[in-house]
């Protein structure tokens, strides 16, 4: 059975709070509506994640929450990390090792940079055509298919299947 693995950044955040903190810092209006297009093509799509791990971090948070209120009746379990906040790309691979096992699929939901290396470095890999760079931008979701659960992020090649830039639905 296939391995899907759903990468996101995080919605657009709120810069307007000077005192607010990079951590406590929330998604804005145009972060809540492009996080609500990505769940909403999920769910249209039946690109249901079994698992969630997510950044604590408030943006990141309020993200995931946007996204999994748009899966309608789907059962996903969400964890939290604090290792995925500003995570670097060994601390990503790292995660999606410790997480895959036992799900079909896994989702994580992160930071720049660390969020557009991980990318960069399984599209090199990749069995896709697509050899170009991706940007993450904002509330960006790259979902790659692997044969099963034994891959190794670091080693085996997987496909890109969809790459969703709300801005885009």
């Amino acid at each position: 059975m296939s391995f899907y693995l759903y990468l996101m950044r995080h919605a657009k955040s709120d810069w307007s709070g000077p005192g607010t903190s990079d951590y406590d810092r929330p998604i804005n209006h145009r972060g809540q509506k492009n996080a609500k297009r990505v769940g909403i093509w999920m769910a249209d799509n039946n690109f249901l994640p079994e698992k969630i791990v997510s950044s604590p971090a408030v943006r990141a948070r309020q993200t995931i929450g946007i996204v999994s209120d748009q899966l309608r009746d789907s059962q996903v379990n969400i964890d939290f990390d604090e290792d995925l906040y500003l995570a670097s790309l060994d601390t990503l691979l790292e995660s999606v090792q410790l997480y895959k096992n036992d799900v079909n699929s896994l989702m994580l939901v992160a930071h720049n940079p660390g969020l557009d290396y991980l990318v960069n470095d399984l599209l090199s890999r990749s069995k896709s055509t697509d050899s170009g760079h991706i940007v993450m931008t904002t509330a960006n979701l790259a979902i790659f298919e692997y044969k099963d659960d034994n891959f190794d992020p670091e080693q085996d090649k997987g496909t890109l299947i969809e790459f969703i830039q709300p801005k885009e639905l």
